[in-house]
């Protein structure tokens, strides 16, 4: 009988889905009733996320780009923000998903893999 996947991974998926390849949705849909594919696969979202996205990095570029134009500076600067506040939300929110979709054994390697200067105690 295989394992049955645990609806709260699947949340986790739909609600990471928008950020992240259809290969990772893919494989996270696949293969979610496995303990340590679900760790990967947040360990894996968690990096992907902690850097700037396209739409950032296009926003950064179109402020650079508009020299002596204030007013669209300031309206590329505010899809910046937007785009970064959201995704550091999604950051957050696959921190606060740990808990509820990792064994309580891995989440120890899920802490070491995305705050690796944090000292276990």
């Amino acid at each position: 009988m295989a394992a049955e996947i645990p609806s709260e991974w699947l949340a986790v998926v739909d609600e990471l889905e928008p950020h992240v390849s259809p290969h990772w949705a893919k494989q996270a849909r696949e293969h979610g009733a496995k303990g340590w594919i679900r760790l990967i696969c947040m360990v894996d979202a968690h990096s992907q996320l902690s850097n700037p996205g396209i739409d950032e990095k296009i926003a950064m570029t179109m402020v650079d780009l508009a020299v002596g134009k204030p007013d669209e500076q300031a309206g590329w600067s505010e899809i910046q923000e937007r785009s970064r506040a959201s995704r550091v939300d999604t950051v957050a929110r696959v921190v606060d998903a740990a808990s509820e979709v990792l064994p309580e054994d891995l989440i120890p390697l899920f802490i070491r893999s995305v705050d690796p200067m944090r000292i276990q105690m």
